[in-house]
């Protein structure tokens, strides 16, 4: 009997629905073997194909045996490559909206991008599918009660989204600052108070420097929020954590995903703590968007206020 490849163990409890069999792949791909992501790439670069084609053929398109596409659907958690299809199938048939675009490219530059991005928007469901909402509302009420927002990260990936959500609560008329230095990070926690709020952000999850960080503002009283990988030191150090899995893609020459769900999760926080805050983000909105016309930027006027877009937030049970 075959063995059953490095990473099939991460199904192990895994809350995903068995018939998102994409968000699987996406999950585990990264503990695949060599030959195994070679079938997972195959896969990926036409889904509906893929759902037509016999095992011979698909091992030829990744260039493996066709044991090792037996081994890669064993490892998504399927007993066979027929029922892999089955499952595949169903998942396309129930997402198809996410999972697929109406144009179809000939070219190497427009199938690149076809990967790319629908990469980002595979992360960004799966990253709906994992949210947790009670974390998100008792997020959006701290930083809206809040003295002060202080926001850490470190790393590439991290970094960007620190300075991203800066830009996020600014607006909002929140008094903000945003460190990726380690140095500062500990610099600035020593000088928080319990009315203050620091707002982590690690993929990782390890920092060491962030989590010295996150522990020393905690220490004087400050909330302390981490968006990151559940089990991990930050989350582990920090008083509300907002837990979030994204998987590594095997080709490090695709960008990381998680910068995706990261933004969105981010741009979710920063509408709610708008709504909460009420009349006050109205008016310092109200005041960006009067400073930037005076100097002839054009702003499109909004058409709705979005406070109605929390009224019906229900935490998880």
């Amino acid at each position: 009997m075959d063995e059953i490849a490095p990473g099939a163990s991460d199904l192990v409890g895994d809350q995903t629905p068995a018939i998102d069999l994409v968000s699987r792949i996406q999950r585990i791909e990264s503990g695949l073997s060599p030959a195994e992501r070679r079938v997972a790439e195959a896969v990926a670069s036409d889904y509906q194909a893929t759902t037509r084609m016999t095992i011979s053929e698909l091992a030829s398109k990744a260039g493996v045996s066709q044991p090792s596409v037996t081994r890669f659907c064993r490892s998504v958690g399927c007993s066979s490559f027929g029922e892999f299809k089955i499952l595949l199938a169903t998942t396309l048939t129930v997402a198809a909206v996410y999972l697929s675009s109406d144009r179809v490219f000939n070219d190497d530059i427009g199938q690149l991008a076809q990967t790319v991005m629908m990469r980002a928007a595979n992360t960004i469901r799966d990253c709906l599918d994992q949210l947790d909402t009670n974390a998100i509302q008792r997020t959006i009420k701290a930083i809206a009660a809040g003295a002060r927002l202080d926001i850490y990260g470190q790393g590439g990936g991290s970094a960007a989204m620190v300075e991203d959500a800066k830009l996020r609560f600014f607006r909002l008329g929140i008094p903000v600052c945003a460190y990726i230095d380690g140095h500062q990070q500990r610099m600035s926690a020593a000088t928080l108070h319990p009315k203050d709020v620091v707002f982590a952000i690690s993929n990782s999850g390890r920092s060491k420097a962030v989590v010295g960080a996150v522990e020393i503002a905690r220490s004087f009283g400050a909330m302390t929020i981490a968006l990151t990988r559940p089990g991990t030191p930050l989350a582990l150090a920090s008083e509300i954590v907002i837990p979030m899995s994204v998987p590594e893609d095997a080709n490090a020459l695709i960008p990381t995903a998680f910068r995706y769900a990261y933004m969105a999760i981010i741009d979710t926080i920063a509408t709610g703590v708008a709504s909460e805050m009420g009349s006050r983000s109205r008016e310092a909105l109200r005041r960006v968007r009067y400073t930037l016309a005076s100097i002839g930027i054009a702003i499109p006027t909004p058409t709705s206020d979005p406070t109605p877009l929390m009224k019906n937030l229900k935490p998880q049970e």
